[in-house]
This record gives C-alpha cells, sequence and structure tokens, in this order.
C-alpha cells in the first residue's frame, strides 16, 4: 500500500515534489492513523509534467529492478534529470513511502550520472524510527541492529552505480528480498504507444490461461457493452500447456510466441484483437493490469487513462478499485487524465474525492510542481470540474483567442 512518493529533479520535475495517498480528513473529522485513499487521478494541462510524475515512479523501480545487474558497471547511472544546467549537475531523488504486511517502511536513494550518493531504508514500528540500512557514499554503508544477514557480504558485491537493496535481492537477503518483491512486483504501469499496449495484452493472454481470471475478464468486457461476449486464447505453442495456473505461471511465458487473443462477438462473429476499435484493445488490456493489482494488493499506475475510453468506462475502472467489497486487499489506482466529467457530478455519482485530485503545473523556466486540491479547501457543494476549467486551482493552459484569429488576419509583415 502506496503512501507517499517523493521526487526531484526528474525530467520537467526540478524541485522535490511529493504525491500523497494518505487521507485528508474533512473539517470537523478526526484524522485515521495511516487512512489512505484508493485513488490518486493527476490533472494539469499538455505538457505540465503529469506523465513525468508517473515516469519518475516507473524509474524508482526500474533501478531497483536493474541496477545491480544489468546496468553496466562503467557506464554510471542511466537517470534522467531537469535538462537546464542546474539539473544536470544536481543529484536525483527518489522516495517510497508504504506499507508491507502491516508495517511502514520508508526508502530512497540519491543519484547523479555516475554513482549512488545516499540510499537508505526505514521502519516504523510503533511509530518509531527504526533505521534498518543507511548508505552515505558508494561503499560507506551503516546497517541497524535489527537488519540480520550477510549485510557486510552484500556490501562487498555492491558496485558505485549499484542500489544496495537491488544487490541484497540478487544475494536473497530475507527481509530486503521480501521488499525488493513487493515493490518490483506490486506496481504496475499501464502507458500508451504500440510496445506498451502489446506488454498490457500479453498480461492479458496470461490471465486468460487460468479459468477464475478468464471468467472475471470475460464478465467485465460484456458489462463495457462493447458488443463482445469472450475474450478466448489461440494457441498454436504446445509448450504452454505445462505452464503452472495463475498467478504462479504469470511471467512464464514469452512474448511472440504462438498465442494470441481474439474476440468473440455478439453477433457470432470471431475477430482478432488487431481488427478491434482502439477502445475496446486498451479496455482489455487495462483489465489485466486491475485484475494483477486487485488480487495482489498492488498499484496500478496508468497514464491517459481517459484516452479511447467513454468517461463511464473510465469511472467504472475507479470505482472498482474504490469499492470495498472488489477491492478487499487495498489495492491503489494512481492515474493521469484529461477527462474533467470524472471531477464532477455529470456522472451518477461524485467518481474523486478532493483528495484523490492532484494537479501539475510549469513555472517559467519549465519546471512542474505537482500541488494537491486539499489544499483549497472547496466547500462540500463546489463544482470542482467548473472550477477547474475556469483556472480556479491553476493547471489549465492559457489561450489568447484574439492572437489566434490575428495568425489569421495578419500578414507575415505585420507585427503580430
Amino acid at each position: 500500500m502506496l503512501l507517499r512518493f517523493r521526487v526531484a529533479n526528474h525530467r520537467s520535475i526540478r524541485d522535490e515534489q511529493t504525491l500523497s495517498l494518505v487521507s485528508v480528513p474533512r473539517r470537523g473529522e478526526r484524522p485515521k492513523e495511516l487512512s489512505t485513499v484508493r485513488v490518486a487521478g493527476i490533472y494539469g494541462a499538455n505538457a505540465s509534467g503529469k506523465s513525468n510524475v508517473l515516469s519518475a515512479l516507473k524509474w524508482m523501480q526500474f533501478a531497483i529492478s536493474d541496477s545491480h545487474q544489468l546496468w553496466s558497471p562503467s557506464k554510471g547511472v542511466p537517470r534522467d534529470p531537469f535538462r537546464l544546467p542546474s539539473g544536470e549537475s544536481s543529484p536525483s531523488f527518489y522516495e517510497l513511502d508504504f506499507l508491507h504486511e502491516g508495517t511502514r517502511y520508508s526508502y530512497g536513494f540519491e543519484v547523479d550520472d555516475r554513482q549512488i550518493l545516499g540510499e537508505w531504508l526505514n521502519t516504523f514500528p510503533k511509530g518509531r524510527t527504526k533505521k534498518l540500512f543507511d548508505r552515505t557514499g558508494p561503499t560507506s554503508v551503516t546497517f541497524g541492529r535489527s537488519l540480520i544477514g550477510e549485510t557486510q557480504r552484500i556490501l562487498k558485491l555492491t558496485r558505485p552505480n549499484s542500489l544496495y537493496l537491488s544487490a541484497a535481492a540478487a544475494n536473497n537477503h530475507p527481509l530486503l528480498t521480501t521488499l525488493y518483491k513487493r515493490i518490483r512486483g506490486s506496481i504496475f504501469f499501464a502507458q500508451h504507444g504500440d510496445h506498451d499496449e502489446t506488454s498490457r495484452l500479453f498480461l492479458v493472454e496470461e490471465l486468460l490461461w487460468d479459468e477464475s481470471a478468464a471468467f472475471i475478464i470475460n464478465r467485465l468486457v460484456r458489462i463495457a457493452d462493447l458488443g463482445v461476449e469472450t475474450a478466448e486464447i489461440i494457441n498454436e505453442d504446445p509448450m504452454r500447456e505445462e505452464i503452472p495456473p495463475w498467478p504462479a505461471g504469470i511471467g512464464q511465458g514469452v512474448p511472440g510466441s504462438q498465442t494470441g487473443i481474439r474476440l468473440r462477438r455478439t453477433s457470432g462473429a470471431v475477430l482478432k484483437l488487431s481488427e478491434e476499435s482502439a477502445g475496446t484493445r486498451v479496455w482489455l488490456s487495462l483489465l489485466g493490469h486491475s485484475l494483477a493489482a486487485i488480487t495482489s494488493g498492488g498499484v496500478l499506475v496508468a497514464d491517459e487513462i481517459d484516452s479511447h475510453l467513454h468517461p463511464l468506462l473510465s469511472s467504472t475502472l475507479i470505482r472498482i478499485f474504490k469499492d470495498p467489497v472488489i477491492n478487499r486487499m487495498g489495492a491503489q489506482l494512481v492515474f493521469a487524465s484529461h477527462d474533467t466529467t470524472l471531477l464532477g457530478s455529470m456522472l451518477e455519482e461524485e467518481v474523486i474525492d478532493r483528495d484523490e485530485v492532484w494537479f501539475t503545473e510549469k513555472d517559467s523556466s519549465g519546471a512542474t510542481s505537482l500541488y494537491s486540491l486539499a489544499e483549497f479547501h472547496p466547500r462540500r457543494d463546489e463544482n470542482i470540474e467548473r472550477g477547474y476549467l475556469q483556472g480556479r486551482y491553476g493547471a489549465v493552459p492559457y489561450i489568447n483567442f484574439d492572437s489566434i484569429r490575428e495568425v489569421f488576419t495578419k500578414g507575415p509583415d505585420e507585427t503580430l
């Protein structure tokens, strides 16, 4: 369960920004200890940095997953800092605050282009901070008394451009391997593009091999009113019969093997997935990641959740995560969107609460700031959608239509 994510010096994010999923009590309510929201939606103008917030979380997971085994010892850290001199010469910072098996952990690191400058892991039993390890340089690490295991041996195997957490997982440290698997295996990314859609649909293929997962996916496909009766597997690979059932078999197939998805429509026609609309493919691909997150209590990070989807489908996905009967494991959805209907009351009921809405905005230097709607203390009856579009909370583009008219009415020799 994600509590907070902090980042600095990543793409358009220059200064430290925080995305919090800790609930904000309304006026008159008593705060609940570590009460979290199930959904966080990020809004803002085009190129304001919404996707970069999500990209930063993905890069952190990438560094945890790959730094020890896949990063070249001689090529430093493949980071993506703020593209101005102040960013390229400054370190980048990433930190996750999360719950695992009822215990709160805080893990983060700081890097430059060459090496790991700092790395830390703390836990908070009974609200008190307990250090597990603290790295203050490429090879200097101090360990807390409660972190048992072969910590010094693992330190000797940790390169200057490798995270200690990654090295510990590669060497089967009991606690650190568990936390590594939680961060690496429970945050799912649903981005857009041909490669990303292929990856998402491959997960759907994996799930359709399991009878119970296929039942849920097909019910949700039918409920979406897309004219599709069932999603089926095309199997020309005899080795697939040896893969264990879901979830143990997830990821054991090979992308590009002789499998695929076809959709049987209510009309009786059977079409390959490539013959279906973009909206049908997107909905089906999101279902795979959503189901994986909900059954594991993980986090689904979805960029442009409204892309190719009707607002009622986008809102349905959000309600799935917010419904305590469906989402019994406490899974969370973090998404970026331009769909303002999710902010208002045009749909049947309020889809997103005040502390679930975030905004991004760029300043004159191109640096992104991230802030919450809750900071504005909106009234209970306030129309959030209208207020957002009117610029009451910022994070909207400024467009001077008179200047647009001049483009079409003045010649090239006239001053615009």
